[in-house]
């Protein structure tokens, strides 16, 4: 899984005083905090313990703007739906999760947006082969 933690971390921390070396405090942190993340999940995925699902930059900002949180049951949902829609030959598909909508990338193994509640009410989703109740 490919996160982009930088940019993550840039949404929820804002920009902190400048240290020498050009470098913010919290870029600073933000960074050994990415580093760390990337380390734990690539033992996590080496252990067999991680979904294989990966999450789009505009999907994570999505995520955290709406304050959804998915935890690792979830993800295994979704990992299980994207193998699931691909054994149907499906490429991009809707997979809807309680009140949560996602649009993903079944051949990417990517969420690429998603909507929760109201704000996934009266929308038309495009470009999907498929959809898959979670």
């Amino acid at each position: 899984m490919d996160w982009d933690t930088q940019k993550i971390q840039a949404h929820l921390g804002g920009v902190g005083p400048v240290t020498p070396g050009g470098e913010t405090s919290s870029t600073k942190s933000s960074r050994e905090a990415g580093d760390a993340f990337r380390l734990a999940l690539k033992e996590a995925q080496e252990a067999g313990k991680a979904p294989d699902v990966n999450v789009s930059s505009h999907a994570a900002e999505r995520l955290m703007q709406r304050g959804i949180v998915l935890d690792s049951n979830d993800l295994q949902k979704i990992s299980d739906g994207m193998d699931r829609a691909n054994e149907k030959g499906a490429r991009d598909s809707l997979m809807v999760l309680r009140d949560l909508a996602l649009v993903v990338s079944v051949e990417n193994r990517t969420v690429i947006t998603a909507l929760q509640g109201e704000s996934a009410r009266d929308n038309v989703f495009t470009q999907i082969d498929s959809a898959v109740l979670l």
